[in-house]
C-alpha cells in the first residue's frame, strides 16, 4: 500500500491462512491487512490450505472441503463454473481480463470454461492468476496435469502473464521461443516473448529453490530468489504492462515491460530491466539479512 497506495485492487494467491476453518488465522489476516481492505478491493483466490476437512462435512477427503469462513467473508464474481463458487471467475477492469482459477480440484472442468472466456476475451491484456505453478520451482514438485490441461489454452489464447504462488520461493520467466541471449543485456527486447510465468511468496515460511526445474520444459527461469519476501506492483498504460517485484524492505528486485502487438497475430515485445546497484541483489542468490 504504501508503495502504490493508488492501486485498484490487491490479489491474493493463495494460502491466506494455515489452517483452513480456523478463526484465529482470519481474524489475524483481517487484522493485518486492517483498513486497507476497507479501502482497496481484495481479489483472494483459494491455495490448498483454504482447504481440510471440517467435521460438518460428509466426506473426509480435504480437498473438497473449502474453508467455512470464505464465502460469508468474500464477494467475488460468481461466474466461474458453478461447483467452484466465488473461487473460479474472471472481471474486466480498463482494457484487461483478470481471470481466476481454482488449482485445487475440477481442473477439466475449469479448461473448459477457461477456453470460453478466453475465446470471448474482447480485452487487450489477459492476466491469469491462480495457486499451483505451471511450472514448480520447489524441489521435485510437478503438476502435470494442470499444466496439461491450462498451459496450452495460455498458449494458444497469448495469455499476456500468470501469477502463481504455493512453492515459497520466487521465480520469473518465459517458455519457449527464446533467443540464447535473450536475457544476456539489459532492456533487450524480445521479439518472439510469449507468456510470462511468474511464482512468488509474500509470507515468511520458505523453501529451497530447485534452479534446473524449469529447463526440461523448455521454460527460461531468468530471474528467481530463495528466502525473500516479494510482493509486486502491476501497472498497465495503454499497450504496455510495467511489472515490478519488490522485497518487504522496499527494494526493486526483478522488472520488466511487455509491448502489447498492435495485432493479435503478432507476439508481444518483451524488455527486461535490471535494477540499480543499490537497488537489487545479485542475481539468483540468497539475500542476508
Amino acid at each position: 500500500f504504501s508503495k502504490e497506495p493508488d492501486a485498484r485492487f490487491i490479489i491474493h494467491a493463495g494460502d491466506l491462512i494455515n489452517n483452513a476453518h480456523n478463526d484465529r488465522e482470519w481474524h489475524e489476516w483481517f487484522s493485518a491487512a486492517g483498513w486497507m481492505n476497507g479501502m482497496v478491493p481484495a481479489v483472494p483466490l483459494p491455495g490448498n490450505h483454504e482447504y481440510r476437512r471440517h467435521l460438518l462435512s460428509d466426506t473426509t477427503d480435504p480437498s473438497t472441503n473449502l474453508s467455512v469462513q470464505w464465502r460469508p467473508q468474500f464477494t467475488l464474481p460468481q461466474n466461474g463454473i458453478p461447483k467452484l463458487p466465488e473461487t473460479n471467475y474472471f472481471f474486466d477492469y480498463q482494457g484487461a481480463r483478470f481471470i481466476i482459477l481454482n488449482s485445487n480440484l475440477l481442473l477439466e472442468e475449469q479448461a473448459v470454461w477457461l477456453e470460453d472466456v478466453l475465446k470471448r476475451n474482447p480485452q487487450t491484456w489477459t492476466i491469469v492468476s491462480f495457486h499451483h505453478p505451471v511450472f514448480s520451482t520447489a524441489g521435485e514438485r510437478d503438476n502435470k496435469r494442470l499444466r496439461e490441461l491450462w498451459k496450452p489454452l495460455f498458449d494458444t489464447y497469448k495469455v499476456d502473464l500468470v501469477l502463481q504462488g504455493h512453492d515459497h520461493t520466487y521465480a520469473r520467466g518465459i517458455a519457449g521461443g527464446l533467443s540464447k541471449n535473450q536475457m544476456a543485456g539489459v532492456n533487450k527486447l524480445e521479439p518472439t516473448a510469449g507468456t510470462v510465468y511468474v511464482v512468488s511468496v509474500s509470507g515468511g515460511k520458505m523453501y529451497d529453490l530447485n534452479k534446473d526445474s524449469w529447463k526440461k520444459y523448455n521454460a527460461t527461469m531468468s530471474r528467481s530468489a530463495e528466502n525473500t519476501q516479494l510482493f509486486q506492483v502491476i501497472r498497465i498504460e495503454g499497450h504496455t504492462l510495467k511489472y515490478h517485484a519488490y522485497t518487504t524492505a522496499g527494494n526493486l528486485y526483478d522488472a520488466f515491460d511487455l509491448h502489447k502487438a498492435k495485432t493479435k497475430s503478432k507476439p508481444n515485445t518483451f524488455r527486461e530491466m535490471k535494477p540499480s546497484t543499490e537497488e537489487r541483489h545479485h542475481d539468483n542468490t540468497v539475500p542476508k539479512y
